[in-house]
Formats: C-alpha cells, structure tokens, sequence
C-alpha cells in the first residue's frame, strides 16, 4: 500500500495519522473541510483535498489503496450525519472504487451504548456504521480506543475483541496503531478495544489473532 486517504485529517487523532503515514514513507490524501487545513497538510508532507463525509469527497478516493476513517461528529455536529450516515457514504464510496482496506477509529462501548449515557448517540452511530463495515466486502479493522487523551503517547497499549475494563489511551498511540494495521495481517477484519496497557503496540496487535480464536 502507496497511497492512504484519511478522513478526519485536521481533527486531534486524523491529524497525528497524517503525521505517522508520511513518516512511515506512505503517500497521504487528507480530507479536510476549510483551504486553510490543506496548508497544515501539506506543511507535514500530505496533500488534502476539501469535502465532507456527508457532502462530497469522492475526488480524494481516485487513486488510493487504503483508507483510515478517523472523523466525528464530536460536539458540533450530528452524529447521526457524521459518525454513522457519512461513514457509511465512505465505505460504498471505497467498495464502488475498489478500494479494499478499510479502518475505522470506532469507541469503546459501541457494543453497549446504555453505559455511557452522556455519549450515547455517538455511539449508536458508530455502531451502525461498524455494522455496514463488518457487513461489507471491505478487507476492515475497527478500532476502538477508550478515553481519548492528548497525553504522549506511551507505545504500550491492551487490544482484545473485548475489554472487561474501560481506560484510557493517547491519540498518538490510537494513530500509531491504525498505520500499524495497514501492515499487520493480523488486524484484518478484526474489531478490538485498544486501552493503554503494558504491551508493545505492535505486539499487541500481532497477537489479536489468537485473543480472537479462543473468544467465545
């Protein structure tokens, strides 16, 4: 895999991506919303292009071979348009292009979205468009961090299909993962909880495979 499209580019997460895929020699198309924002690509290596999820941004998608979906609604916009129906949008948009990688940064708790009321609708829209993905004929990974912090990051993490416990995790080590996972086989059409822990990102992922065959 040359070339990456990251949807999201200019938020906390998408940006340190952006950032990660340069550094580790991959062509970066960011999507991004304002003109202003594909100067801070272009200032670290990337190009953008301007659209959104729930308008246009089939442009960026014409030459990619992966792309990592690192947008939210956060608190200015709807989940339903951004994290569920806008998601949605980009996986048929990557099946009609035949792009076949595809990973998603999710949230904990999507699986049970009555336990954290205060997020709830996000999380019901993140769930839907996890479902449309794992229903797809996209090769996927679904991540999906815990409390989201600006900390630096540690490089040691926790992943399994399932957490018992909730934390907490450094974008950067949410970023470190999802370039991670362009070239791991082993998080290929896996979903997984990602808190910061004692392990070796790498490592952790790696050994997903396993965690996933013995799960009930």
């Amino acid at each position: 895999m040359k070339t990456v499209f990251v949807a999201g580019a200019n938020g906390r997460t998408g940006h340190k991506i952006v950032k990660l895929l340069v550094q580790n020699g991959y062509e970066v198309i960011g999507l991004v919303r304002q003109d202003e924002h594909k100067k801070i690509l272009e200032d670290v290596g990337a190009s953008g292009v301007l659209g959104d999820l729930t308008e246009s941004f089939s442009e960026g998608l014409r030459r990619v071979d992966a792309v990592i979906c690192a947008a939210g609604a956060g608190i200015d916009h709807d989940p339903e348009e951004v994290d569920h129906v806008g998601t949605v949008r980009l996986i048929e948009q990557c099946v009609l292009e035949g792009i076949d990688r595809f990973i998603m940064i999710s949230s904990m708790g999507t699986n049970n979205p009555d336990s954290m009321p205060h997020i709830k609708p996000y999380l019901i829209a993140k769930r839907q468009a996890e479902m449309v993905l794992e229903e797809s004929t996209l090769t996927h990974t679904i991540i999906r961090p815990g409390g989201l912090t600006d900390d630096e990051p540690t490089g040691f993490v926790e992943a399994a299909p399932r957490l018992e416990q909730s934390g907490h995790i450094s974008r950067g080590d949410v970023a470190q993962a999802a370039v991670l996972a362009l070239s791991i086989p082993h998080t290929e059409n896996q979903s997984f909880d990602l808190v910061r822990g004692n392990t070796p990102i790498e490592q952790a992922l790696a050994s997903l495979i396993v965690k996933h065959n013995d799960a009930p």
